[in-house]
């Protein structure tokens, strides 16, 4: 009796509301990413001032030292995050990753070719942007392999891999249960942008767009592919191929070529900004995702909420 009572206890988690979920997940994920980035600055911190006397403002340090601090924070906070999100999957629903998007079917095929269309999109932007003479770009004389390599090994697929399965992954699951898939989408997108908020100019309208658009199109490759690889693939290459050939965003990451606007920053921003014309980039990519995944791709268990009331069925079904 008294074991029954326990077990019930101990799954009582399962049967809060979506609403209730993530909540609780959003405040614990506030205070573990914090905890990581004040444990990532730290450690940092403390590493570099055995070697020099650091400034007290960011931007006054050297770009080696900025990744340094960058690359502690990043690896201190997002793999906190990722167990905090793996526990929830498995606390809150006891159901199997799969219902959040880590499919094993065909999950090395999707990852490469998120990927690779992440690659081919921001290559291709670029290279129209140097065709039309939009932008300048020459290569870097001297780059940092060290710090590309961590950065292109480690860094870029961790934060797509602990992005995409945060917003991706539970937090959209959970947001479809609530109120659909529509609202799951825009609620997704919405936190997407604020946990951007302070980067580039997300802050202004120009960024506020890109952000967002960004985000959608994350979230109907999510849907269209019926797992987490490609989006997984496309935000890890993306954030890639922007660092590498879209100039020094501010954090220390190694450029392989500089970037310099011949045009007004409202049109083509400057390195981590928006302008419209990136803007109405992520629109092309948004469009092809739209009409050309659904003809192309294999469409199986899209929806989430369908999952979810699927497992539930199976959960509830008597012996």
């Amino acid at each position: 009796m008294e074991q029954g009572k326990m077990e019930a206890k101990a799954k009582q988690p399962s049967g809060w509301s979506p609403v209730k979920r993530i909540v609780l997940f959003l405040i614990l994920a506030i205070l573990t990413g914090l905890f990581g980035a004040i444990m990532g600055v730290a450690i940092a911190w403390a590493w570099l001032s055995l070697e020099h006397e650091l400034p007290l403002e960011f931007s006054q340090i050297p770009p080696e030292k900025q990744f340094v601090i960058s690359s502690a924070v990043i690896s201190a906070s997002y793999p906190l995050l990722v167990l905090l999100t793996f526990a929830f999957m498995r606390m809150t629903d006891q159901g199997s990753l799969e219902l959040f998007g880590l499919v094993r079917r065909n999950w090395l095929k999707d990852l490469a070719l998120g990927i690779l269309t992440g690659v081919i999109f921001v290559l291709g932007m670029f290279a129209i942007y140097d065709l039309t003479n939009l932008v300048q770009f020459k290569l870097v004389p001297q780059v940092n392999w060290k710090r590309w390599f961590v950065m292109s090994l480690w860094l870029c697929p961790l934060i797509g891999f602990t992005e995409e399965l945060v917003f991706r992954g539970y937090l959209l699951g959970e947001a479809e249960r609530w109120k659909g898939r529509k609202f799951a989408i825009a609620f997704t997108s919405i936190l997407f942008w604020l946990v951007h908020f302070g980067q580039g100019n997300v802050h202004e309208p120009l960024g506020i767009a890109g952000t967002l658009t960004l985000s959608v199109t994350f979230a109907l490759t999510r849907y269209f592919t019926g797992g987490l690889w490609f989006p997984i693939g496309l935000h890890a290459s993306y954030d890639w191929a922007a660092f590498c050939f879209g100039g020094d965003i501010g954090l220390g990451f190694p450029a392989l070529t500089d970037f310099k606007p011949n045009a007004p920053a409202w049109l083509v921003g400057p390195s981590g900004h928006i302008g419209a014309l990136d803007l109405a980039f992520y629109f092309l990519l948004l469009l092809g995702v739209v009409f050309l995944m659904p003809k192309f791709w294999r469409k199986e268990g899209t929806s989430t909420q369908e999952t979810h009331e699927h497992q539930s069925q199976i959960n509830t079904a008597p012996e």
